[in-house]
């Protein structure tokens, strides 16, 4: 169904909503239904809307807040941006004054519903600009140097109109089709259990209806969760499936998202009214990013996390900011940094991107327990402090278990990664004791109630298990206690602790 004015209104304002643009979705239909009421056709409110949108976007990307402090010299370095970042604007007679004439008519719809003081700087700018036989773009300084901070930033809009018409609608369109692709039912148990996961084990999903949980929830949906089936994260998965089938411009959007990287930053000095220097938590690396609208008060309190561009822009999805004292900073560091070693003992070469990229909800839940929760330990120490079984090659793992237990992975709703490390535990096995396999079936459902306690998953009924695989529940309780004792298992032991099981042992007492 085509799309009127009013619909592409709302669509842009749902895809802005953490960008509080400063001119309101209200202001803007109350204009267009004002000039609709003067007989004007759907097309020309859409072109009005468009030249509308141009300056929002502008307003947006130099975090704008006050439409009356806009000066002539600032209104030249508008039809300057424009023309370079908005596909289609061109510095001419007729576009300039094109979209001057409907500024000043929405200016002047605002000025009498007393949402701006005065018309004179943007008349005057208009006049200025474009009344004579050529545009003329005027020069300052000032304008052109301290907003020049901004492009240095985001030397990536080489690349053109990011936030131009057309990639709005590729962004439109991106998002509306990972919404559609990701709402399959082949992904209702990831998202179930990704939804399981982000609120942790002990809340209540149901209770959270706010617009930033579920911000929150897609951002880490999209960007950290890995899929059961194959462990890769949701866009990387799309991007394999549905990359090909994607426009141009949706499938640069889509490289831009997956280069992004989650990041945790606190502000450590303001440089401008438009940027602030930030330093990354844990590699002490700065930053530059566009000013948060937040009270300059609290600002330097204030700790961040989510997925930055690369280039250190914040990408369009959710960003959650806390306040916390710098002591409380230090010691979110500290209790992240040990869950990276105990990570380092399950895979010794791992950096911290490493363990951000396999549980960057490890950290999102450890810095809100600190910040919300009076609890002391987040992360258990113990398993720092204890030597490990060493392992040396000296035989195969039996193939007729691991066989059965991607089987079992499969029917228990198990992830891919949960596959990885019950066969790392079986190799482990079979190298500190020499094993014989008479019934396979045995091992393998005693490998998965050994992972299943050590991880604190608790949704295995065993009696159903041993129902359905006609074996004995003594015989299943000998090869656990065999698996215990020769591998020295403890619970949340960090060489077989898995996804979910990093998750619980947070908020484990």
């Amino acid at each position: 169904m085509k799309k009127n004015v009013y619909d592409q209104v709302q669509i842009f304002y749902d895809e802005a909503i953490v960008w509080e643009p400063i001119i309101q979705q209200e202001w803007v239909e109350g204009f267009l239904r004002q000039k609709a009421w003067q007989g004007i056709s759907d097309d020309k409110l859409k072109d009005t809307w468009h030249q509308i949108q141009f300056f929002i976007l502008y307003l947006t990307h130099f975090n704008n807040e006050n439409l009356d402090e806009i000066s002539l010299e600032e209104y030249s370095f508008i039809v300057k941006w424009l023309s370079e970042n908005i596909s289609g604007f061109k510095i001419t007679l007729k576009s300039v004054r094109h979209f001057f004439s409907i500024l000043i008519e929405f200016y002047t719809y605002l000025y009498t519903k007393k949402m701006i003081i005065n018309l004179d700087e943007i008349k005057e700018a208009a006049h200025e600009i474009s009344g004579g036989k050529k545009i003329n773009i005027l020069k300052s300084q000032s304008i052109i140097e301290g907003l020049k901070n901004m492009e240095d930033v985001n030397e990536h809009f080489d690349d053109k109109v990011l936030f131009g018409i057309v990639i709005g609608e590729a962004v439109e369109s991106l998002m509306l089709k990972l919404g559609k692709y990701f709402q399959q039912q082949e992904f209702t148990e990831d998202f179930e259990r990704a939804l399981y996961l982000y609120t942790g084990p002990f809340d209540n999903a149901a209770e959270e209806v706010e617009e930033d949980f579920w911000l929150g929830f897609w951002d880490y949906f999209l960007f950290d969760y890995h899929l059961l089936e194959n462990d890769l994260k949701p866009l990387e998965y799309f991007n394999t499936t549905c990359g090909e089938r994607l426009t141009p411009d949706e499938y640069k959007i889509l490289q831009s998202l997956l280069g992004s990287s989650f990041t945790v930053f606190y502000i450590n000095r303001i440089i401008s009214q438009d940027l602030v220097e930030c330093i990354n938590l844990f590699t002490n690396e700065t930053f530059q990013l566009p000013t948060p609208d937040f009270n300059y008060k609290i600002l330097k309190n204030l700790l961040f996390f989510g997925h930055i561009f690369s280039q250190g822009l914040v990408m369009i999805n959710y960003v959650t900011s806390l306040e916390v004292s710098i002591n409380l900073r230090k010691r979110i560091k500290d209790e992240v940094m040990r869950q990276k070693e105990i990570f380092m003992i399950q895979e010794p070469k791992a950096t911290l991107a490493d363990f951000f990229k396999r549980h960057a909800l490890v950290v999102r839940h450890t810095i809100n327990i600190l910040v919300t929760l009076a609890k002391v330990n987040v992360t258990p120490l113990s398993q720092l402090e204890r030597s490990y079984p060493i392992i040396k090659e000296k035989r195969m793992a039996k193939e007729s278990v691991t066989s059965l237990l991607h089987n079992l992975v499969v029917e228990y709703g198990l992830s891919r990664f949960d596959e990885r490390l019950l066969e790392k535990m079986w190799y482990d096995f079979c190298q500190l004791s020499v094993v014989n396999v008479r019934k396979p079936e045995n091992w393998a459902i005693g490998l998965l109630l050994a992972y299943a306690q050590i991880n604190g998953v608790i949704n295995i009924a065993l009696d159903q298990v041993v129902e359905k695989k006609g074996i004995s529940l003594a015989s299943i309780y000998k090869t656990r206690t065999q698996l215990f004792e020769v591998l020295q298992l403890e619970n949340f032991d960090p060489r077989y602790l898995s996804e979910d099981g990093f998750v619980i042992c947070l908020f484990a007492e």
